[in-house]
Order: C-alpha cells, then sequence, then structure tokens
C-alpha cells in the first residue's frame, strides 16, 4: 500500500484571498465594440459584453443617466463579471455594488431600506 506524506504544511493565516472577479479590467471590447476573445480577464458572452459595451458608451455621452443597471439571467452565466466590467470601463469613480436576492427579500426590513443600505456602503467605505 502506498505510504502519504506530508511533505508541506500551510499556515492558513499566510493564505490570501482572492475575490472571485478580482481579475477583471473592462469589457473587453476593441474600439469598434467588438468583444475580443480573451481580453481584461473576459472570456465568453460576446453579444452580452457587446451590448454592455453599448450601454457604457450611452452612459459616457450622456445619452441615459447610468444609475443602476439591472442584469438577470440563470447562475453562472456571467452577470456579476458583465456588471463589474461595465463599472471598471466607466472609471475609477463608478460604484460596483452587488447585492444577492435574499438580501432584498429579508423579512427584517424592506426592499428599499436594504438597497439604502448597500448603496451607502459603496459610498461611505474608504477605498
Amino acid at each position: 500500500m502506498a505510504e502519504l506524506k506530508l511533505s508541506e504544511t500551510r499556515d492558513l493565516t499566510r493564505i490570501e484571498r482572492i475575490g472571485a472577479h478580482s481579475h477583471i479590467r473592462g469589457l473587453g471590447l476593441d474600439s469598434t465594440l467588438e468583444p475580443r476573445s480573451v481580453s481584461e480577464g473576459m472570456v465568453g458572452q460576446a453579444s452580452a459584453r457587446k451590448a454592455a459595451g453599448v450601454i457604457v458608451q450611452m452612459v459616457k455621452a450622456g445619452k441615459i443617466a447610468g444609475r443602476a443597471v439591472l442584469l438577470a439571467g440563470h447562475p453562472g452565466t456571467g452577470k456579476t463579471a458583465i456588471a463589474m466590467g461595465m463599472a471598471k470601463s466607466l472609471g475609477l469613480e463608478t460604484p460596483f455594488a452587488m447585492l444577492a436576492g435574499s438580501e432584498l427579500f429579508s423579512l427584517e426590513m424592506s426592499k428599499t431600506e436594504a438597497l439604502t443600505q448597500a448603496f451607502r456602503t459603496i459610498y461611505y467605505t474608504p477605498r
């Protein structure tokens, strides 16, 4: 029978936590809003990234207010990644808030209060 040897131990206090979408730096689009196959941390969802790029350009041009964008879809399809790419494309002053549906449908507070608290966290947290 093979003997298992523990050649290395890890100190759990030294392991760094990396955010799930920390690699995203934009939408990965070229100047004509065509999605690159792999760029700025984005892969796949070409048509959704292109549509998000159109929204980003409209916000930059002042055609729409850009206060909030709601993305809907099945789990694991890239909604959070695209939203973060949009925020990064709009610049450092653009906040990014990620909320779970369970946070909004809490029995302890209204949906409006849950949203208000989430946005307060973004605007008042030192960066």
